[in-house]
């Protein structure tokens, strides 16, 4: 097990647009596309964290806090929340940016477990290649 260890400097940020194929009827981001990006920066978090092969348990308290109008430019945070022996969870959050006075809002946030398996699909012990 590779836990006691502080994770706190370990994060992904990725930029992303929102095109009129991310949109919902309303003109907002579409909730799926949104959870989409989340899995896919969660996944790069966890993979660049183990070098290891992982896959998505669970998605855990998805909130939806803001609506991320088409055309808007939205900032995707993965930081590891806490590190067993086969399971590493992290929070994901999308940062809309506003303009230059009011920053960035969050407008979603949830938790991503992943495991890490064998090649055959099996669990596997999880070994930190992250060194901060």
């Amino acid at each position: 097990m590779i836990a006691n260890q502080d994770y706190s400097s370990f994060e992904i940020w990725q930029d992303r647009l929102v095109f009129h194929e991310n949109a919902n009827d309303q003109g907002n981001l579409f909730g799926g596309n949104a959870m989409k990006w989340m899995d896919e920066v969660a996944y790069i978090a966890a993979k660049q964290f183990t070098r290891q092969r992982m896959v998505t348990v669970s998605v855990e308290r998805v909130k939806f806090l803001l609506a991320i109008p088409l055309g808007s430019i939205v900032k995707v945070r993965a930081k590891i929340h806490s590190v067993g022996s086969v399971k590493l969870v992290i929070n994901v959050e999308i940062w809309l940016d506003v303009n230059k006075e009011s920053g960035s809002l969050k407008a979603v946030e949830g938790r991503f477990i992943f495991a890490t398996v064998d090649d055959a699909g099996n669990p596997k012990r999880l070994i930190n290649a992250y060194q901060n």
